[in-house]
């Protein structure tokens, strides 16, 4: 669900307007479980901060519902800040003048038409019991029972945060004021308008100026993703660092030179409508990767490895609408696919003019056809990974897209068909690009611009169906036939590197002979 500050929330079931947003994760931990008052309509609500913050906004009417949500959202605001600055000091002036706001907003809201004189003749003895009888303690319990959210209502709606010393003043002003309040209305309701000079005894209020935050330096999203990918190097494939890089720089673009800390989640939710209506990129792969690689990385900036730099993720909860997907057909291939890919490799000629193209051309379909193995990851293969492990002929596929290398056996029929003695007769180093044909300049590695080629060549030399992919229909239909060949699902996982689904997977790790056996049972294709 997105939680835009920015605009009041819709519950689906009630249809109630809500304001609804995160609590900032530097300040999550101090404020969980507190409570705070927040100005809807002519009230104040007092809800508990979690790791969402919501209150009603009491309506139904989006117009309405709009304003509410405006001043609730900036008095939360300012609270939000008040807290980071830490908490204030109010002298009694301040304290006066405070209550005197709410003295003068009470009668103003009641004075036109106060209604029954009992009611406030009853209001103004409740005001009077729960400021004078008892003892200490008992008093400043029924203080605090009346008058306290009275008074946060009034610090949240500030700004404020105070110190416990100031708070009890403000709570000792307020039950003051309320009570001359309700005796004026009392007044009023039998007919009494003569000139009362009760509110004259409040001092004026003036919010008092928080201190400037010292200076810090401008960040650009230019100048976060290096931040960020700096970190990352060691801990993220150098594919996912290139893929957000992608990302960022339309951003960047669409930013231009704004510091990170005023981007809005109603800003990041116009670039990704710019990145849809204008670039021309699909809803799908927006929410799929643009966001998803700006939300890592903006999490990253409000984190504590990223020095905070910002106090929540901005980007969390933006998302497009998707038109509804009707798939056109299976991802896996036919068994006349199947039959015009295998067919076309095995019928490739070594190459003397760009042999490694031919290997790929001939090897990695073949590959993927009895591995369910990326075809970026079979072009990463080397000399060195194709090897013996326990008298089972395997290959490690050392780059994969999780990052985590895996080894999986080779089937009998590629041995059959030559792949050894093609490994074994190969200069060491890569099987299937050469880097001295490898422009330094490009930011694509070899192997990655090597699988784009085999995927445009299995497209065009099989016809390939427009909706069917050339490379990664090879996984799905491994995994199918496997399906079908009673291979457990545990052990097709872990030869495709699919994460497992539960933790108690986790714990089982399947042995090179069990994977051995698993190949052993995939059927040949007969082409």
């Amino acid at each position: 669900m997105a939680l835009m500050t920015a605009r009041p929330w819709k519950d689906p079931k009630t249809g109630v307007y809500h304001l609804r947003q995160r609590t900032p994760r530097d300040l999550l931990a101090r404020l969980k479980g507190t409570t705070v008052s927040l100005p809807i309509a002519d009230e104040f609500a007092t809800v508990r901060v979690g790791d969402i913050i919501q209150a009603s906004l009491r309506t139904k009417d989006a117009r309405e519902a709009k304003q509410r949500h405006a001043v609730a959202d900036a008095a939360l605001k300012r609270r939000l800040e008040a807290e980071r600055q830490g908490p204030a000091r109010l002298t009694q002036k301040q304290a006066l003048a405070l209550a005197g706001v709410l003295f003068r907003e009470f009668t103003a809201a009641h004075d036109d038409d106060p209604g029954d004189a009992d009611r406030w003749f009853n209001e103004h003895r409740d005001d009077i019991i729960a400021f004078m009888n008892g003892d200490d303690t008992r008093r400043r319990s029924a203080r605090e029972e009346r008058f306290g959210k009275l008074a946060d209502g009034l610090l949240t709606r500030e700004g404020l945060v105070v110190d416990a010393d100031s708070r009890t003043r403000l709570v000792d002003a307020v039950a003051k004021a309320r009570g001359d309040a309700t005796l004026g209305l009392y007044r009023m309701a039998g007919g009494d308008y003569s000139p009362d000079s009760t509110g004259a005894r409040f001092p004026a209020w003036t919010r008092p100026e928080a201190p400037s935050p010292a200076p810090s330096e401008a960040v650009s999203v230019d100048g976060l993703f290096d931040r960020w990918a700096a970190y990352a190097e060691d801990k993220k494939a150098a594919n996912t660092i290139k893929r957000y890089r992608g990302s960022f720089r339309s951003l960047a673009a669409f930013a231009k030179d704004r510091d990170i800390r005023s981007l809005t989640p109603d800003d990041l939710f116009a670039w990704a409508e710019h990145r849809r209506d204008t670039e021309g990129v699909t809803p799908r792969a927006i929410n799929k990767n643009d966001l998803v690689a700006v939300s890592s990385v903006f999490g990253w900036a409000a984190s504590r490895q990223g020095k905070l730099l910002l106090p929540e993720n901005p980007v969390r909860g933006v998302r497009l609408d998707e038109p509804r997907r009707v798939a056109k057909r299976e991802r896996t291939f036919r068994d006349a696919e199947i039959a015009a890919i295998l067919s076309a490799a095995s019928a490739v000629k070594p190459d003397d003019a760009n042999p490694t193209f031919a290997a790929a051309r001939r090897w990695c379909p073949w590959l993927a056809a009895y591995s369910g193995a990326r075809i970026a990851e079979l072009t990463h293969l080397e000399k060195r990974d194709v090897r013996t492990e326990a008298g089972i002929l395997v290959m490690d596929l050392r780059v994969t897209k999780t990052g985590e290398p895996r080894t999986v056996p080779l089937h009998a029929h590629l041995i059959e068909q030559g792949f050894l003695a093609f490994v074994e007769a190969s200069a060491p180093g890569p099987l299937f690009y050469d880097p001295k044909r490898h422009g330094k300049a490009s930011s694509t590695p070899p192997a990655e611009m090597r699988g784009h080629k085999v995927a445009k060549w299995v497209r065009e030399v099989a016809k390939l169906d427009p909706d069917v992919d050339p490379n990664h229909g090879w996984r799905h239909t491994w995994k199918t036939r496997a399906l079908g060949a009673g291979i457990e699902e545990r052990l097709r996982d872990a030869v495709t590197g699919h994460r497992v689904a539960s933790v108690g997977r986790k714990y089982e790790a399947p042995s090179m002979m069990m994977l051995a056996a698993a190949i052993g049972a995939f059927p040949r294709y007969q082409i």
